[in-house]
């Protein structure tokens, strides 16, 4: 694994620095909303080719499929090695010029997900997973928080864009956590959220009916530091949820039993 993982370094951090290099150029925040969108497009495009050119190079018999195409990991039937690009995480971020934003590399040979790769082009901060080996961070060894109480701690959050029925919900249950003692952040980036909770920067991430595509490069991290996933549903005439939990053990187990004890 430690050749394709140091491909995938390679990768990340020539498209991370492709990134930085337009990240200063300002102009396009004020003009309007097409050339943004244009403007936005190009960058990923660019990104997502010098990425691959560079596993190309290394790997041309390999497949690389973009973040939103990972649907398609489970129509390979020759169990070819397959390279997820999420060229840039947290677009929005991007655009307004606030600097927390990452490009990522997920490698699943056989339908799992043997190396995972995050780079933060703003912080220099690269976070790396190969599965069985552990996560680390700048070379370092990365493990999940070990807090086994609620109050004091930080979690992760995001808020549906368009139903406004779940983000009623989801201030209900945020609101019950606050009053617990935890302190939110709503970053704007799943993916440097995960490698935060991996890192043991933010204790637990709580994300509402997260799709794969959002969180596929980053799970590994999250996993090989110790974390766990939970999962708490609800369905009923008013809305159906699934909300995801990604913590310690211990610390999953205090957040559900505070919101079953809140939502029985």
């Amino acid at each position: 694994m430690r050749p394709m993982l140091n491909i995938a370094v390679r990768a990340v951090r020539t498209g991370g620095n492709f990134i930085i290099q337009n990240y200063d150029i300002r102009k396009f925040i004020q003009e309007d909303r097409e050339k943004k969108k244009f403007f936005i497009k190009t960058i990923l495009y660019k990104t997502n080719k010098i990425i691959s050119d560079m596993i190309y190079k290394s790997y041309p018999n390999h497949i690389i499929l973009p973040n939103n195409q990972y649907n398609l990991l489970h129509q390979n039937k020759n169990n070819n090695t397959i390279w997820i690009i999420n060229e840039l995480d947290g677009k929005n971020n991007f655009i307004k010029h606030f600097p927390h934003f990452c490009v990522s590399i997920a490698i699943f040979i056989k339908h799992i997900n043997e190396v995972s790769v995050i780079y933060d082009p703003i912080k220099n901060d690269l976070f790396t997973a190969i599965k069985g080996q552990g996560s680390q961070l700048n070379g370092y060894r990365t493990r999940c928080s070990n807090v086994n109480n609620l109050h004091s701690t930080t979690a992760a959050i995001y808020f549906p864009n368009k139903n406004i029925d779940q983000k009623l919900l989801c201030c209900k249950i945020y609101q019950q956590l606050i009053l617990c003692g935890i302190s939110l952040r709503y970053t704007g980036s799943t993916v440097l959220d995960l490698a935060y909770v991996a890192a043991g920067k933010i204790d637990c991430l709580f994300y509402f009916n997260l799709h794969k595509d959002n969180y596929i490069t980053g799970m590994l991290q999250a996993q090989e530091s110790g974390c766990l996933i939970n999962t708490f549903k609800e369905s009923n005439n008013s809305h159906n949820y699934c909300v995801y939990i990604i913590s310690s053990p211990q610390f999953i187990k205090l957040i559900t039993e505070k919101i079953q004890k809140n939502h029985t």
